[in-house]
């Protein structure tokens, strides 16, 4: 019974969503992402991150002629390596279309009780959620780099410049 219930509210939010006039709303959309990354350092090293990155649209397809969308977001996380652990933050542009996606960020990573300025880009298929993705960061005069794959789930907040 909890399940038939669970399944009508979901539908029934899913259909006022579609039947709601998104075009006159104020704010012009975006999304909120979870993701998870498992990537590799440039010495082989293995890591894992953890993020969430709520993003808001900046320019869309409906009131411009582009062929995607164009975002700003910002991302905290947290980087797991070699029993360590890492807070990192970001301010990102990434644009998407349904047959691609990719974007730069900008922020830090907190390691040793310093913020050491970081660059990532990433980039993928914008009908698969997962993406490539790379970042670097200079510690004592030392450039690391790392690699990897993200997975996201992403969770659309419909809006007038992003909506179905």
């Amino acid at each position: 019974m909890k399940k038939k219930a669970l399944y009508l509210v979901s539908l029934l939010i899913i259909s006022q969503n579609h039947a709601e006039d998104f075009s006159n709303k104020v704010f012009p959309g975006g999304y909120l992402n979870v993701g998870f990354q498992l990537g590799k350092t440039k010495n082989n090293d293995r890591y894992i991150d953890v993020q969430i990155s709520p993003a808001i649209v900046l320019i869309g397809p409906y009131k411009n002629d582009l062929p995607g969308y164009l975002f700003f977001s910002n991302s905290i996380g947290r980087r797991y390596l070699n029993g360590d652990s890492f807070f990192y933050f970001d301010m990102n542009l990434n644009f998407w279309n349904i047959l691609f996606n990719f974007g730069i960020g900008k922020g830090g990573i907190l390691i040793e009780d310093k913020i050491s300025l970081r660059t990532k880009y990433w980039g993928g298929l914008g009908f698969i959620p997962f993406i490539v993705s790379a970042d670097n960061y200079h510690l004592n005069e030392i450039k690391y780099k790392h690699v990897g794959i993200m997975g996201i789930l992403t969770i659309p907040i419909f809006g007038n410049n992003f909506y179905p």
